[in-house]
């Protein structure tokens, strides 16, 4: 299991827990069984991010939490508002929809990366004639 996902496991855990709320009644909320919510708290499978928004709702805790815990790794205001945003607007999608979008940004992340690394290490030759 990756450690993203342990951590986002063990919030889901620690915000059910801070409201009081059982784990049968997370999941009688979710409208999932209680096996599916029990591998959400486990990290044995991932949220989608229309159920991480319920249980943020439930939990009274902001989505970002779950993603970043409280230092939220260093993010601005603005930041985590594009966050916030970007995840609403996903969520607004049909399922086909957003895993397409999903699919083709972390393609294009991919190569961006790529990109920009091989431009950090590729070496400047000096082309200036004496």
């Amino acid at each position: 299991m990756d450690v993203m996902r342990a951590e986002i496991a063990a919030r889901i855990r620690d915000a059910r827990e801070w409201q009081n709320i059982t784990q049968v009644a997370m999941a009688k909320n979710l409208d999932v069984a209680r096996q599916t919510y029990l591998d959400l708290e486990t990290g044995k499978t991932e949220p989608r991010i229309s159920v991480l928004l319920k249980i943020a709702e439930l939990t009274q805790r902001p989505i970002s939490w779950f993603l970043y815990g409280d230092n939220e790794q260093g993010l601005d205001q603005m930041e985590r508002d594009d966050i916030q945003r970007m995840l609403q607007l996903l969520t607004s999608l049909p399922r086909e929809m957003r895993q397409t979008l999903i699919k083709q940004n972390t393609q294009l992340y991919s190569y961006l990366s790529q990109y920009h690394q091989s431009r950090i290490t590729t070496p400047v030759l000096d082309t200036e004639v004496a």
